[in-house]
This record gives structure tokens, sequence and C-alpha cells, in this order.
């Protein structure tokens, strides 16, 4: 009884059937697995849990434990059977369902991924590398697919697949739907593959792979490999920017003549059974020529079962409340994030060139006349269009310009800029939008793939917590029915497990969701790395699928047994480190230094560079000479820390830091000049008006800012006078900048201190020591507070107030330098403000 037949039967609740009904419900469930529908699965279980608990529900145990697996995994409820208690049969299945040898892992245990495995060079492609190895697969026409292998640091690996996903929705944006509705890509952890696509005229790989790329139409290729190209030159500036990423750019036409002998390897496997076939590892010619890492299927070496290895399960999977949960949680953190932000970016770009260009059009159409009563002479320009980011900046100062010159020079350009910066933003939302809304539904089939290898890998992917808390809430159900299914298929097909379940094996999957009428489908397929210079892939009948092993397959934890000791290595480099002209040798031993004892090498420069603890005695010592350093430096970091705090309207901060000030007269004669300046801006005056105010002492000056004058003219009168007389001409910039002329700095300040024995390179050096120190705590708590910030999205006063804290103490602390101004790009872009520019001073 097949087809409609069991089908009615399912319709009845499980009750009202009859033996016979219930044998062939039983029959259909052996004949789909594992691919069972969550219907047959529910009605079965059903069934088994009220008309016979207590006993085998199949005449196979095999089948009994795959219905317990697969009602879990479907998210059905299923009775908790305490170890050690007697029960019927369910309750059996469900103890037995936590035994590994059956429902636990497949993969072996992760090999301790350090510094010797980072270094070795017998492993250039490795899943869980810290370094992370990307493969550039190009033609005559640009880049076709990237292949980026390691999970890499975590800063470096969140880039990396947020701009996979944008590059892959884009593409998959432009895909031609005749061509198929299945996505190429694969995100898993530790490995990345994008393709552009080819055009319909080029030939792809003759595979039976998931993988092939997609084809899109041929007015839209160029913009496919656009789109693939920014991706590879995100990898180039993190290759070039952090040394933690590596490309390497190969011919696409390499790759499909590797592949294609891989495929002619296992062919011949098959048509020969009484022999078997190796392609041992081999270098390339030429120097450094290695050929393509690729990532290629798992093929059969026997006639009859198909090309290549793969399972059906059914989508039934991704139906569950739990995988809803991991699916929306994941999508509010990458796709449904990238759509937003372009599309808000992209409206905001359109009503500014609304507004710019109806502006225009008046001022075009008007009059002399009408120009000269409607128009003022000058316009105050209050924000510039900031180019690299595309976005508005507010500016500090408004910026005068003359209303003839600004509508014929400045607001054309603004337009032009705005209209490529939205055009740009467009086409993005109209790639993401229909990847996203497609019937296919490609942002949903890279999330299901990423999952299923998660689950499969036992891996956890890092987007989010929200993420990870949803993914394990799921895989702690779906991951043991996925392992079950697959070695009872590998033992049904006698394929040993070891032979495809490897540290370089990923499962890429094809899954479809239901769409017009069509049913969903799901298919997973064991993808493996090879390396034509580090793989040795087998094909032999007997094993019925190709074997590929590599370094990765014998990883063992480094041994300090045999050869010299790391003491005896750290001393042969420290004698080498003393010759001259050594540097190149040094640089090369240092590496072999370091992959032959990592650990012992590492913990030794580690203590090289960090000093032992300081005695009672010497920490006396260091702070004195601290305070020392503060002292001589009081005037010079008082008067910058004040600057900068000005220049953020930290107008408190700034008196602080003045009030701080200890010098000679002369000095703090121009620490209160500039306190007039303070007291100037704080009373909210108009930078402009600020010199004619201070230099000639009009009304309307602040209170304050007329006492700080006054104490600098009985600090310095001589300097004072200059200075005012010079500020209404030189303008404020210029005056700030005068102050900080010939006054002391860090090095020329720290003098020494005799009476303390205190001498000037200590007090230097201690003062550098200390700025360092307070630069990596400041990194540290930057990175803090950046955590707190939401998944999705967050609003800049909320931004703000996270971060504002770490950001105000690397602006205005007394020991920060070099880092204030990623601090204030930064500043500037979360407030949309750009930061008054007066009192620049080269080399601050």
């Amino acid at each position: 009884m097949r087809g409609d037949g069991v089908d009615g039967v399912l319709r009845r609740l499980p009750h009202t059937w009859t033996a016979e009904e219930a044998g062939q419900v039983r029959e259909r469930f052996r004949e789909s697995r594992p691919a069972v529908p969550k219907r047959l699965v529910s009605r079965l279980w059903q069934y088994w849990l009220q008309q016979c608990p207590d006993e085998p529900l199949f005449g196979d145990a095999e089948d009994d434990l795959a219905l317990v697996l697969h009602a879990r995994a479907l998210g059905l409820h299923v009775p908790a059977a305490e170890a050690g208690s007697e029960g019927g049969a369910v309750a059996r299945c469900v103890r037995r369902a936590r035994e590994a040898a059956e429902c636990g892992p497949l993969f072996p245990a992760p090999p301790a991924w350090g510094p010797r495995a980072a270094l070795a060079p017998q492993v250039r492609a490795a899943l869980p590398s810290t370094l992370l190895r990307a493969w550039v697969a190009g033609d005559e026409q640009g880049p076709v697919e990237v292949l980026v292998v390691g999970e890499g640091l975590a800063e470096i690996r969140q880039q990396v697949v947020q701009a996979a996903l944008t590059t892959c929705l884009r593409v998959n944006g432009l895909a031609d739907l005749e061509s198929g509705d299945f996505v190429g890509d694969h995100l898993g952890v530790g490995l990345v593959r994008v393709t552009a696509g080819l055009s319909g005229t080029q030939p792809s790989l003759d595979l039976p792979s998931v993988l092939r790329p997609v084809t899109v139409a041929e007015g839209a290729s160029s913009t496919a490999r656009g789109a693939l190209r920014d991706f590879v030159g995100l990898l180039r500036s993190l290759a070039h920017e952090t040394g933690l990423v590596e490309v390497a750019d190969v011919g696409y036409g390499e790759l499909v003549a590797f592949a294609r002998g891989l495929r002619e390897l296992a062919e011949r496997a098959a048509a020969e059974p009484d022999r078997a076939f190796l392609r041992a590892p081999r270098e390339a010619d030429g120097p450094g020529a290695v050929g393509p890492v690729s990532l290629q299927p798992y093929l059969r070496t026997v006639r009859g079962q198909g090309a290549g290895l793969g399972l059906e399960f059914s989508p039934d999977l991704f139906t569950t409340d739990a995988y809803v949960g991991l699916e929306q949680a994941h999508q509010r953190v990458l796709s449904e994030r990238l759509t937003m932000d372009a599309r808000l970016r992209r409206d905001q770009l359109d009503a500014e060139i609304e507004r710019l260009t109806a502006d225009l059009a008046a001022f075009e159409e008007a009059s002399a006349e009408e120009r000269r009563a409607l128009w003022p002479a000058t316009v105050l320009l209050v924000e510039r269009f900031d180019e690299p980011t595309g976005r508005t900046i507010r500016l500090t100062e408004p910026e005068e310009r003359e209303t003839e010159q600004y509508y014929k020079v400045n607001v054309p350009q603004l337009i032009s800029m705005r209209e490529k910066w939205a055009r740009r933003m467009a086409e993005l939302v109209e790639q993401l939008e229909r990847a996203v809304h497609r019937p296919h539904a490609p942002a949903r089939q890279v999330a299901a793939g990423r999952f299923l290898d998660a689950a499969v890998r036992g891996v956890v992917p890092d987007e989010s917590p929200a993420t990870e808390r949803a993914f394990l809430l799921w895989c702690k159900d779906v991951a043991p029915l996925l392992w079950f299914e697959w070695r009872c298929a590998l033992r049904g097909q006698g394929i040993a497990p070891a032979d495809v379940f490897t540290p370089h094996t990923v499962l890429v999957s094809r899954y479809l969701p239901p769409a017009a009428g069509d049913a969903a489908l799901l298919f997973l397929h064991p993808y493996t790395l090879v390396d034509p210079a580090r793989s040795a892939v087998l094909a032999d009948a007997e094993r019925a699928v190709t074997v590929v092993r590599d370094a990765t397959d014998h990883a063992a934890a480094a041994s300090d047994g045999g050869g010299p000791t790391a003491q005896a290595l750290w001393d042969e480099l420290a004698a080498l480190a003393e010759r001259p002209h050594a540097e190149a040798e040094f640089t090369e031993r240092f590496i072999e230094v370091l992959r032959a004892r990592p650990h012992g090498v590492t913990r030794r420069v580690i203590e090289a560079l960090q000093p032992s603890d300081p005695a009672a005695g010497e920490a006396d010592a260091i702070e004195v000479a601290l305070r020392t350093a503060e002292r001589h430096t009081s005037v010079g970091e008082g008067m910058d820390r004040a600057l900068w705090a000005m220049r953020a309207e930290a107008f408190l901060t700034a008196r602080e830091c003045l009030d701080g000030v200890r010098a000679e007269p002369r000095w703090q004669a121009r620490a209160w000049l500039l306190r007039a300046v303070v007291e100037c801006r704080a009373a909210r005056l108009e930078s402009r008006e600020i010199p004619g105010l201070l230099g000639h002492q009009m009304p309307g000056l602040p209170e304050a800012a007329t006492r700080a004058l006054d104490e600098a003219d009985s600090a310095d009168p001589d300097f004072a006078g200059v200075w005012l007389a010079a500020l209404p001409e030189a303008g404020l910039d210029k005056g700030i900048r005068r102050l900080f002329q010939g006054l002391p700095r860090a090095r020329a300040s720290c003098t020494g201190d005799a009476l303390n024995k205190v001498s000037a390179e200590r007090e230097y050096a201690v003062w550098l020591f200390r700025r360092a120190v307070e630069n990596a705590r400041l990194a540290r708590q930057l990175d803090e507070a950046g955590e707190e910030l939401a998944e999705h999205q967050e609003a800049v006063d909320a931004a703000l107030a996270k971060l504002g804290r770490a950001l105000e103490e690397i602006l205005v602390g007394p020991y920060v330098g070099g880092s204030r101004g990623a601090a204030e790009e930064l500043f500037e872009v979360l407030s949309g403000q750009e930061p008054p520019r007066y009192g620049r001073v080269a080399g601050r």
C-alpha cells in the first residue's frame, strides 16, 4: 500500500489504525529514512506511545532508535528515561540515544591549535587555524570564487563573515532564475566559499557538486564580479593591515583541471575494482607554485551508486520552534542588519539629494533681483559629506561661502557625491532584498547550510550570544539524529566513517525551501579540503569512496622530548642577535626555533619583555620618578589635555586640566591665556568672535575669561600683551598654536631630580612606561564597552553612553598620545558631528 493509501491512514488518528495499517506506516518510515517527514514521524510516534510503549515498534532495534531520534529532532515530546531504570521499549531507546557509540560525534576531537600549528609548513589550509588563508580563483574577467580557510581571530572573523554574506546575497540577487534555485556558497565555521557566478557562455566545473557556481545573466556578470572583487579587496586590506590573513591568487582553469583530475581518478578506480590509485602530494613547477587549495566532494569509487556521496534529510528539521528561533537570531545579526543599514542610508541620501536639487533649481530659476532679495550674500556651511564613508558630518564651526560660488560649485559637487553613494546603496538594497525575498530564499539556504555543518562537526558559530544560545538549544536534539543516520548510511554502503569524517571535512547542504507549490528539499554532502602539495588522495573500489589524508589527520600535541631544549635554542638566538648585520638570519632562525619549541620560547620572550616585579625600595623609587615626571610635564600635558577637552566641549574637564598646571610664570601665563579661550567657548561665543573680544577686551567678555587674562598678565606681561595684540588679526586657530610654540614637551621637560636621585633618563622612561600601560588598559576598556552594544542596532545616544567613558579617557586622559586621533574619528562617526579644528599643531 503506497501513495494515497498510506497518506489516507496518516490522516486518521493513530488509535484507529489496524495492525495491517500500522505495519504499512512502519514500512513507509523504513523506506523514507533518513528523509522522514514530520507528519509521518508524528503519527507513528503517537501510535507507539499510545498503543505499545512497552514493546518494540519495529522488528529492528535500529528503526526503533531512529524513530526516537527523529521525533526529538522534529520537536516532538520525548519522555525522559533515567539511566539504569526499568521501563518499556521507548524508555530503552531513549537511553540508547545517549550512547556515543551510536549517536555520538562522528568527527575526531579537534587538535589543540597552538603556535606550532599556526606556523607549521606542513599545513597550508586547516579549519581551526588562527590564520585565515584565502585562495582567489580568477580568469581574464576577474575573480570567480574565493575560498577562505581558518577560524581566525574573532575581530577578523566577524568582518570576513559579514562581508562574505553580503557578497553572497548580492550575487544571488543577480542570479538567473532559470539556471537553478540552489545557493552554491558556504559560510561555515572555519571555511567560507563565495562565488561570483559565471555567465551563460562560460564553462563551469563538471562535478556532481552542489557547489557549482551560480549562473548570472550576461548583463549582470560584471556586477557579480565587482561584488566578489570588493570581498577580495577586504581580504587584501586585512592581510596588509594585520598580517593575520594570507591571500593567494590561482587560475580558475587550474582549479577546473584539478577537479576533473580527481573525478577521473575516482572513475578509473570504479572501472578497475581490482586496483587502487593514489595521487601523492607533489610540488608544482616553479618556486612557491603549489597549486590551488580547493573544496572537493567525496566521490564514489564504485559503479551504480552515483558520483558523489550524500544523504537526503527531511526539510521539516527547519520547521521546529527551536530552529525558527535560531534562524531569527541569525537573520537579525546578519541579513536583516545588513539590509536595514543599506536601506536607511539610501533613504537618507535620497532625501538630501531631493532637498539640494530643489534648492539649486530655485536659485538657478530666480532672476538677479530675486537672488539679491531672497538669498543672503554669503552662505554658512554647517556640514560636510564624508566621501570614504558616505555619511554627513556636522561641522563644529560654520564655514562662509559666497552664495554665487556655493550654488555654482559646492551644491553640484554635493549632489554628485550623494548621487554616487545613493546609486551604490540602491543597488545594494535591491540585490539584498531580492536575495532575501526570492522564492528560493538564498539567505535561508546559507543559514541552513551554516548550522547543519556546525551541528555535524560539533562546532558553534559565534555570531552573537543570542545566536549561540539558540544554536545549542537546536543542536542538542538534531545533532544525534544526523550522526546516527550518517553512521547507518555509511555502514550500509561499506564505507568507514573515518574515511569521510576527518579534521578537514565540512558538510555542505543543498536546501530548497517550499515555493509555489513545490515541496522543500534537503541534501547533505560531505566535502573535503584538498591541497595538491599536502594532501594524498586514494581512489580504491574496496573503500567505496575517495579517501583524503593530510597533516591534520596525524596532528598530535607537541612534545618537548628530543632535540635541543628551549633554553639552548633561546641562548642560540641571543648570541645570534648580538652579531652585526644578522637581521635576516635572525628572523628565519627565530621562526624555526618557535616551531620547534613554541611554548618554551614564547615563555622566554615574555620573560624578556616583561621585567620582574620591583622590590619595595625600587617601587618607591619608581613612584618618585613618576611624580617628578608628572610635575615636570604638567604644563605641556595639561594644556594638551585641556585643548582636546575644549574641542569636545568638555569644558569642566578642560578647567580641571588647566587647574593642575604647575610651571614657571612664563609657561603658566600661556595656561591662563588658554583658560581665557576655554571660558569664552564655555560661554557659547562663536570662534570668530573670540579673537576680537579677547584682543581688545571688549564688553561681553565672560568674567571668568577676564580673570584669566589678569592672571596671565601677572605671570608674564610681555608675552600676554604681545599675544593679545596679535590675536584679532591672527585668528583663534593661529593664536592657540602660538600658545603651544616652544612649550617644553615630555622629553625636554624630564630633567630629573637630584634631590631624590632621579635621573632625566629614568624619569622619562617611567613616564613612557606609564603611558604604554594606560594605552593598553584603555584599549581593553573600549573593547569591553563595545561588547555591551546591541546585537542588531543601537541608537547613537545609547552607543555613546556605553562607549563614552572609554572615549573620554582616551581623548583627555593624562597618559594617552597617539590613539587620540582614532578615538576622535570614532566619536565623529558616532555623533555625526565634527569636533573643532582650531589649535591643530603638526606632530601632536
